[in-house]
């Protein structure tokens, strides 16, 4: 596992006191989670795409996103470090995608360097990567399944937001991709929750606070 630089990283003045940031959050595996990784995962948008809803509390969000980083990377032993220049590009892409204004502005309220979100990154990206590795984005798709979702879920969307309605024949295409992303997110999902059952999972929730 990523050994992160977080667990000796105080919030700098006006924050919350060190013994709070650094105070562990959730054990995972043996593995732990501290409050300051949950503030920068939930600072910087670092948890998954559609992790949580829109009405979620984004540190709780970022800490469940934490918990399956830390069980898939504890059984994928094919991830265990990314490429520098991968991990540098992904701080730059983070960087121009925040505005340099308000990136460094959440460094400063958490106390840290540019280069202190370099072990979140690296442990996204090898999340992300061990995830490829097992699921395929070539999930079948039937073409029974693409009239379904064209005439129940396209044409009616289409319709409400007062847009034109493409034929199938046209818009069969952009309907399989999606139908092909969201099948792939039930599986991933799917795997990661029977990961979390036969893990070893201790949470403090008082600490989120």
């Amino acid at each position: 596992m990523i050994k992160r630089i977080a667990l000796i990283m105080l919030l700098g003045a006006g924050a919350a006191p060190a013994q709070t940031v650094n105070s562990i959050v959730a054990v995972v595996n043996g593995e732990v989670i501290t409050l300051l990784d949950v503030l920068v995962t939930a600072e910087f948008g670092l948890a998954a795409a559609g992790a949580a809803d829109a009405e979620a509390d984004p540190r709780q969000a970022a800490l469940e996103a934490l918990i399956d980083r830390k069980i898939v990377l504890d059984l994928a032993q094919e991830a265990r470090s990314a490429d520098r220049a991968e991990v540098a590009a992904a701080l730059a892409e983070l960087r121009r995608s925040m505005g340099e204004e308000v990136f460094a502005a959440k460094l400063a309220k958490l106390g840290l360097a540019a280069k202190g979100l370099e072990p979140y990154l690296e442990e996204r990206i090898l999340y992300e990567r061990a995830l490829a590795v097992r699921f395929s984005p070539s999930v079948p798709v039937s073409l029974t399944e693409i009239e379904r979702h064209y005439r129940d879920i396209y044409i009616p969307e289409q319709t409400r937001l007062g847009r034109a309605v493409e034929p199938l024949e046209r818009a069969g295409e952009a309907i399989e991709v999606q139908l092909r992303a969201g099948r792939r997110t039930q599986q991933m999902n799917a795997w990661v929750r029977d990961l979390r059952k036969r893990a070893d999972i201790q949470i403090k929730k008082d600490r989120l606070k």
